[in-house]
């Protein structure tokens, strides 16, 4: 039976290999070689978690178990040679619900490790955790000159947060149910994600400047 532990590592892998391949799918219009897909994949994946650690002053992870760097690698190549299939409409839905796995665990992970150092409490953590989740897809799509998703109307950014707040509410005010908070708030991320791809939930027009 797998512990609690290997079962977020399980997620984690898969969350690292779900972004490495996001790489691919943020492609367009330009041509692109599979070492820059390499490069951008790796960046997809580990870029949020390396400023967050930056930022805490802190080893890189990745530079702590470089097997996050390895997953990168191949999911990339895996991506590069499938582009024809993960480009067709039912695989690419599939990828926005992987894609909420992987931006759950990572924005819990970073918002947990904040706290562990005490680092601006009781907010950064939540700031490092959406940063940790979303941090890697902003640098890929600056990197290729494409609209980030994070400043379009969809929500993408807001559940994220809301979930990270939920966590760092519990790890302060009820810090022995962290582990059942890990799971509930990971799941209200991924719940809120479904609702947005399912429903296309947009930011309504009041909140947003000269709205389209």
């Amino acid at each position: 039976m797998f512990s609690s532990l290997t079962f977020i590592e399980f997620l984690t892998i898969l969350g690292t290999a779900a972004f490495s391949i996001s790489a691919v799918l943020a492609v367009n219009k330009q041509q692109i070689d599979i070492f820059s897909i390499i490069v951008l994949g790796i960046i997809s994946a580990v870029g949020g978690g390396t400023i967050r650690d930056c930022l805490l002053d802190t080893p890189i992870f990745w530079a702590e178990d470089i097997s996050y760097i390895y997953i990168a690698i191949v999911a990339a190549i895996i991506g590069f040679y499938s582009r024809s299939l993960l480009t067709r409409k039912w695989i690419t839905k599939a990828y926005l619900y992987i894609d909420a796995f992987a931006v759950a665990m990572f924005c819990i992970q970073g918002t947990e490790k904040a706290w562990s150092f005490g680092f601006g409490l009781p907010i950064a953590p939540i700031i490092l955790g959406t940063m940790t989740a979303v941090g890697g897809g902003i640098i890929r799509d600056l990197l290729l000159q494409r609209p980030s998703l994070i400043l379009s109307r969809e929500l993408y950014a807001i559940p994220i947060a809301l979930g990270g707040t939920v966590h760092a509410m519990t790890l302060a005010y009820a810090p022995e149910y962290k582990g059942v908070s890990a799971v509930v708030a990971s799941a209200l991320i991924i719940y809120l994600r479904h609702l947005v791809i399912k429903n296309n939930l947009v930011v309504p027009n009041w909140a947003v400047i000269n709205p389209k």
